[in-house]
């Protein structure tokens, strides 16, 4: 297995998905932008009166513009291709940063703001695996496809480290040298050789490989590129084609049934309303300090998943997660049950929840936070990975949606135990799904893969 300091031949294949990935790590600084940013809009520090229900729509109208970003970005990614898509990823996220920077005019800025930069998370999340997978050869694959979670988190460590220290128009600024950081690297780098063969410009596609593989010969992978590519594509790549087609009917099963795991895990729920969280169950750690410690634990044990996810295998990574998710959750809903009803003095008890999240992060980091984005990119055939990747972010944006929402109206209605229990019973369900219904992909090339599923 490849190390990410040994690059060797494949350093033209890490420097593309390296440079892509910038874009990826401002989506983790959307998303994670209510966690930092929440406890100052509610206090006296913001200027406008932001109320505990318009701040828990300012966290969820974030995903209402991955619904929006969902629907555009892969109808432009099989038309103008993978490269130039990702590029337009750089300007809802530049307005968004800029929006939040002026909010200090309007609060109704905030919402447009998190709706705007929605549209970019959307663009990451469905063109992103799909340009990893593709540059990729398949010994590398299973790294490359890790770093996309692991620059994720990177985002969500980041704006909490900065955005917990300065004000969120400070923060707006710095955050808004990224994209720009990003256009400038990323244009430089190669388009998919699959998008070249779907336009029948083979000549382009053979320079491609040679650019991302340092060969000068090409031209027998070039011929299996062109075969699968033309098998894939005689499919009529129809949304109805999803559930008509066996393996994209198997295909649907698994990833929709692993992105609705994942968001039932809670992880979208905790990560944006963590400081809040620990303001309210623990004072071992100030609720800044905690969240920095929490995040930067999870790019920790994102690092590490990129080194075993090759060895280990997908399905065991997906299962083991599952089961470490729901372990904490009981046990943090227990204590909840317990701060709420009981008369006993909790305060020597007040590290579960913070050890609670430890556990937690890493059970999830390892499995469900790093291998769901990784299969994206490798589960469904050319022809529909467009469509596929719409429909999946689409989900993913209305379970976060949901479960955000369930969180806020439970733990403030009835109390935090509610929703931790939901989400550790559907952790249970997950890891019956993950064990019995996903395949395992390791090593084996995009080709190889829908063959399985054919035959499954």
């Amino acid at each position: 297995m490849l190390s990410i300091l040994d690059f060797g031949d494949a350093w033209p294949q890490y420097m593309a998905v390296m440079t892509a990935l910038i874009a990826m790590v401002n989506a983790g600084i959307h998303f994670a932008w209510p966690s930092p940013s929440l406890p100052k809009i509610m206090s006296d520090e913001y200027k406008f009166e932001i109320t505990s229900e318009e701040a828990s729509y300012i966290t969820i109208i974030g995903p209402c513009g991955d619904i929006l970003g969902s629907i555009l970005y892969p109808a432009l990614v099989d038309r103008i291709g993978r490269k130039k898509t990702i590029l337009l990823i750089a300007v809802p996220q530049i307005i968004s940063m800029g929006m939040i920077y002026f909010s200090f005019y309007s609060k109704v800025l905030l919402y447009f703001a998190r709706l705007i930069g929605g549209l970019a998370e959307a663009g990451c999340f469905t063109t992103l695996p799909l340009y990893i997978g593709e540059v990729s050869e398949p010994q590398v694959r299973g790294v490359l496809g890790s770093l996309f979670s692991l620059v994720f988190i990177i985002g969500v460590f980041t704006v909490n480290s900065i955005g917990s220290y300065v004000t969120i128009h400070t923060a707006a600024l710095v955050f808004l040298v990224l994209p720009i950081i990003f256009v400038l690297l990323f244009s430089r780098m190669p388009e998919s050789p699959y998008y070249y063969i779907m336009k029948s410009k083979f000549d382009e596609a053979e320079q491609c490989l040679k650019d991302l593989r340092r060969k000068d010969q090409v031209d027998r992978e070039l011929q299996c590129l062109i075969n699968d590519v033309n098998r894939q594509m005689s499919e009529p790549g129809r949304y109805q084609d999803l559930y008509q087609i066996q393996s994209n009917r198997i295909a649907c099963i698994v990833m929709f049934g692993l992105r609705i795991i994942q968001q039932l895990s809670g992880t979208s729920a905790i990560s944006l309303y963590m400081q809040i969280i620990f303001n309210k169950s623990t004072n071992i750690l100030s609720k800044d300090l905690a969240s920095i410690f929490i995040f930067g634990l999870q790019l920790s044990v994102n690092l590490t998943a990129v080194f075993i996810v090759d060895k280990i295998g997908r399905k065991p990574l997906l299962t083991i997660s599952c089961i470490g998710c729901s372990l904490p959750l009981f046990i943090m809903a227990l204590f909840f049950v317990l701060q709420d009803y009981s008369s006993y003095d909790l305060s020597d008890l007040n590290y579960i929840p913070l050890v609670g999240i430890v556990i937690f992060t890493i059970a999830f980091a390892i499995g469900q936070g790093n291998v769901v984005n990784l299969m994206i990119g490798e589960m469904f055939s050319s022809s529909i990975k467009a469509k596929a990747s719409c429909l999946m972010n689409i989900l993913f944006a209305i379970f976060m949606i949901l479960t955000t929402k369930l969180f806020q109206l439970t733990s403030d209605h009835i109390g935090m135990y509610v929703p931790f229990f939901f989400f550790a019973f559907c952790q249970v369900g997950g890891a019956a799904f993950s064990y019995l219904v996903v395949p395992e992909t390791k090593g084996k090339s995009l080709e190889e893969i829908q063959q399985k599923l054919k035959k499954k």
